[in-house]
């Protein structure tokens, strides 16, 4: 990967020296560190504005060599795999070294502007914020009024959609054999137009499986999967998707907070209602694949017809391969 601008020149693959990246425009800063967005400085086979994931140093921990290693990821994938990769996520682009090749954070895409809201706070100030999903899963009357573009009352094809979008980039990463950790109401965006779309974020905090994740990787609050202790995997993904699904398809008062797969019995058919008992029950093994979900959901949006895999047949390899692209996205080979 190679940078451009004055003295831009990486030391190690997958990384840039941090005085290489010139004057940047602080944007917003959290717990785990400051988004810088770039003035001047490119990478050369990366078109595009960059921001500047720096690391609150007192907080996280991270690797060089693993921040490098997310770079490769996707660097390795297949053009369309890629391509699909950088539509719904904000993957680690390079990692950013110090003087003595300490990692200091990663460089990343800009988030497309179709994901940020002008929204009402409630102190009555008016700012442009990421829209995150929390917003799908509130009571809709209380995004409206704070101006947030959520789907209309009575309209279970959008965020059925959405839910479809959510997992098939989850597939995607299961098939590069990746674990995105930490799925919660905050760390995907969602955009309802031109068309439904989602956006993971915090990227940086997924990891290879079988390796170490390069940053902690932690259950947020409400979407801890009952094996807590057994850290995280692809089969915790599997059930933070079945929440996801579950509370995005039924959203109101306590939806935040809510497992009960019977609840969601007026939106999903037999077949989806066995999906979502299966995602939230205790038997990991159990658990459906994302694939079996995308199958499901572009089967109810009548998007293709595709036979769903019986969850209780046991995979070895839950290596989620051997997509192509039809007229309305990827299908299975």
């Amino acid at each position: 990967m190679s940078p451009a601008g004055p003295g831009a020149a990486t030391r190690r693959r997958g990384s840039v020296p941090v005085s290489a990246l010139g004057p940047m425009t602080r944007l917003n800063s959290g717990a785990n560190g400051t988004i810088h967005r770039l003035d001047d400085f490119q990478l050369v086979d990366e078109p595009g504005e960059l921001v500047f994931k720096e690391y609150n140093l007192s907080v996280v921990r991270a690797s060089l060599g693993g921040l490098e290693k997310l770079v490769d990821v996707r660097r390795s994938l297949a053009a369309q795999r890629r391509a699909v990769l950088d539509e719904m996520t904000v993957w680690p682009l390079c990692a950013v070294a110090g003087p003595a090749d300490e990692p200091l954070g990663v460089l990343m895409k800009l988030i497309p502007g179709g994901y940020f809201e002008q929204m009402a706070l409630p102190s009555g100030r008016r700012d442009q914020v990421p829209r995150e999903v929390q917003h799908l899963i509130f009571e809709a009357a209380v995004a409206r009024r704070r101006e947030v573009d959520v789907p209309a009352d009575g309209d279970p094809h959008t965020r059925l959609r959405i839910c479809e979008r959510f997992s098939y980039i989850l597939s995607i990463l299961h098939g590069a054999n990746l674990v995105y950790g930490d799925v919660s109401a905050r760390n995907v965006l969602y955009q309802l137009r031109p068309r439904p779309g989602v956006l993971l974020v915090d990227c940086d905090a997924a990891r290879v499986h079988g390796s170490a994740a390069v940053n902690k990787q932690q259950h947020s609050p409400d979407w801890d999967p009952p094996e807590r202790a057994g850290g995280q995997s692809f089969t915790t993904d599997r059930y933070k998707l079945a929440l996801f699904v579950l509370r995005c398809l039924v959203p109101g008062k306590g939806s935040s907070l809510n497992r009960d797969w019977r609840s969601a019995s007026a939106v999903l058919d037999t077949q989806g209602l066995r999906l979502l008992k299966l995602g939230l029950g205790a038997d990991p093994a159990r658990r459906p694949l994302a694939r079996e979900w995308v199958f499901y959901l572009r089967s109810r949006l009548g998007i293709a017809a595709m036979p769903v895999v019986p969850a209780a047949v046991p995979i070895r390899q839950p290596r989620e391969t051997g997509w192509r692209r039809g007229p309305h996205g990827w299908i299975p080979a």
